[in-house]
């Protein structure tokens, strides 16, 4: 990861339409390490049954439109890449109250910057070690913060505020992230030519430090930013990925 090159982003698609009447309530759901397993298709994760006694389940879909972005904006170099394999769930409450449980991991060899060797010094030991520590992670502990965007028969949109555990490098720090966007839409016609399934739709934007995760290289500062900005945009549903 000594040279870096841009790869061009692509725009979520059009958030399909739907219905469904949600009020957010800040809610806590424990979560911290040890972190969800992966489903034996390797498609999804195992949903705690605790979590899923809680409410509705909504899985990620990967392999289709990018999930995560992210970019490095150093004086030298700017870094642009992305990764589709995003696998997790997310659970709102029958009632449509609030999510009360999420985790998403992100496989650090997923993810991709353009030139495949560089892809590989991001997954060395020297940068990521995804030999060591095979992904990136977000558990959601509360929402808060929650405000109506907008209401129509079709979908509801709501800004609210993540807090939660980032794990990256094997090292875990609490995260909040204010002004994520959260959309749900009843299944219908339209939605169907997506996904089956209800859906749900969150997209978000935030920073992550590298030495506040014990990274460090002799180029974070002139070739790579100590800060990477992440843009996030998830499509999930209520039909996993192995029915899709």
């Amino acid at each position: 990861m000594n040279t870096l090159a841009t790869t061009s982003t692509r725009s979520l698609r059009h958030l399909l339409t739907g219905s469904i009447a949600v009020t957010f309530l800040a809610v806590v759901a424990i979560a911290g390490p040890p972190f969800a397993g992966r489903a034996p298709s390797g498609k999804s994760l195992i949903v705690p049954r605790e979590a899923q006694s809680k409410g509705t389940v909504y899985y990620a879909l990967p392999g289709r439109d990018p999930q995560v972005y992210f970019e490095s904006d150093a004086p030298l170099e700017d870094i642009k890449g992305q990764s589709k394999q995003s696998i997790g769930y997310a659970v709102a409450t029958q009632s449509g109250s609030a999510l009360v449980a999420g985790e998403w991991h992100v496989p650090v060899e997923s993810l991709k910057t353009g030139i495949d060797l560089r892809d590989e010094h991001l997954a060395s030991s020297d940068w990521l070690n995804a030999e060591e520590f095979p992904n990136v992670v977000f558990q959601l502990k509360s929402v808060r913060d929650a405000k109506s965007l907008k209401q129509t028969s079709a979908f509801s949109t709501y800004s609210v505020t993540l807090v939660g555990d980032m794990t990256v490098h094997g090292v875990t720090k609490e995260m909040t992230i204010p002004n994520t966007s959260v959309t749900f839409m009843r299944e219908s016609e339209k939605t169907r030519a997506r996904a089956a399934g209800d859906l749900l739709a969150i997209r978000t934007k935030y920073t992550i430090t590298l030495s506040d995760f014990d990274i460090s290289h002799s180029v974070i500062g002139n070739k790579v930013a100590n800060t990477i900005e992440v843009d996030t945009r998830l499509i999930m549903s209520t039909v996993p990925p192995e029915k899709q």
